[in-house]
């Protein structure tokens, strides 16, 4: 015996998903770590320190495929005796079709903790599972650094690698 309650239920999550993934805006949270970092006066590796970084995104959608972002990254460790990364803000582009399986992203994140950087950072990502309106992804990141204090351009280069969330609302 069918309840009408949960065909009616049905019927209007059939309704809704759709227009979910049509939004205009979404957010992001990524757990990511430098798989390989290059400096003036080192270069190292994720088996020498692990340094995971939260990174929130927030996107509006002025087109179908393409978003403006806003982009947080903080470090919350590092090991081996290396320090965690630094709190980075700015700004960014996506490009996301949804029906295709992935996405590439540019933007230019300004490190704003113990000195002030401006970064470049390119990168693209797979939907590993994609409802529309939630989304499982990798994505991987090259970070090169622009200008700065004590920076010279493109003297530190990261490349990273991550897992996140995506909320379209």
């Amino acid at each position: 015996m069918r309840h009408p309650l949960l065909s009616g239920l049905a019927a209007l999550a059939l309704l809704l998903v759709p227009e979910r993934a049509a939004a205009q805006w979404s957010a992001r949270l990524a757990l990511e770590a430098p798989v390989w970092v290059e400096t003036p006066s080192r270069t190292y590796n994720i088996s020498q320190t692990f340094q995971p970084t939260v990174d929130v995104l927030g996107s509006f959608f002025p087109w179908d495929a393409v978003s403006l972002d806003l982009e947080l990254r903080v470090g919350i460790a590092a090991t081996g005796g290396y320090a965690r990364q630094r709190l980075q803000i700015g700004p960014g582009l996506t490009v996301d079709v949804p029906t295709f399986p992935l996405y590439g992203r540019v933007s230019f994140p300004v490190q704003i903790e113990d000195g002030t950087v401006l970064f470049g950072r390119v990168g693209g990502g797979l939907k590993v599972m994609d409802w529309g309106f939630f989304r499982v992804y990798l994505e991987l990141t090259v970070d090169a650094a622009l200008a700065g204090e004590g920076v010279s351009a493109f003297d530190r280069f990261a490349i990273n690698a991550g897992i996140g969330v995506w909320f379209r609302l």
